[in-house]
């Protein structure tokens, strides 16, 4: 599925989003964690062992890896943490802490701009700390959006692990099949969300 020219630099935006996640990952895993954003030792294994080219395989998947827990279905506001960061490395919390307040502005103003694309690529992360009203509220919460950063979908079984033996593979359709994957289940979450609004 390749993109029209309108959605060159959106893919691209959520490449490198997913990317820079990526590699947060990679990093918590060689300073020695176990689980870091829900992914466990296996998959943050498999993810340090793939070639740039891997990642970057990963990364294309055509919607955000990584989002913001949320607590409550029909909460506006967010609350409760994910998990403690990861690592205690400084250089990496203050990496981490960047990008979660990165991805908090990307998706809050991706939410305003275009709430359906947002609801689909972002996925729950429109509802938590990227939900928040106002601009002031989002800068307000920005240092806290880490202890809310996850991987999307780690709660499925096989999501991860087919996509990181995908990408290791090279098998380009393989590949295609796990990236898609990661829309129909935005897609499931989108209609269940709808579910839940109109229950």
């Amino acid at each position: 599925m390749q993109p029209e020219a309108p959605d060159t630099q959106f893919f691209a935006e959520i490449r490198d989003l997913n990317l820079a996640f990526l590699a947060l990952a990679v990093q918590a895993r060689e300073l020695g964690q176990r689980r870091a954003f829900g992914l466990d030792a296996a998959v943050l294994d498999g993810l340090r062992r793939l070639p740039g080219v891997g990642l970057e395989a990963i990364a294309a998947t055509p919607c955000l890896l990584v989002g913001f827990r949320v607590e409550g279905a029909r909460e506006r506001r967010w609350c409760g943490v994910a998990e403690a960061p990861p690592v205690i490395d400084s250089a990496w919390v203050a990496s981490a802490q960047l990008f979660a307040a990165t991805l908090l502005g990307h998706v809050w103003h991706l939410s305003r701009c275009d709430p359906l694309r947002a609801s689909l690529c972002a996925g729950d992360s429109t509802r938590g700390p990227a939900g928040l009203g106002s601009f002031r509220e989002v800068c307000a919460t920005a240092g806290q959006a880490l202890q809310l950063l996850e991987a999307r979908f780690h709660t499925r079984v096989r999501f991860w692990p087919d996509l990181v033996t995908a990408a290791r593979d090279g098998h380009s359709g393989r590949l295609q099949l796990a990236r898609l994957t990661a829309i129909h289940l935005a897609s499931a979450e989108l209609a269940m969300r709808h579910r839940q609004a109109l229950a």
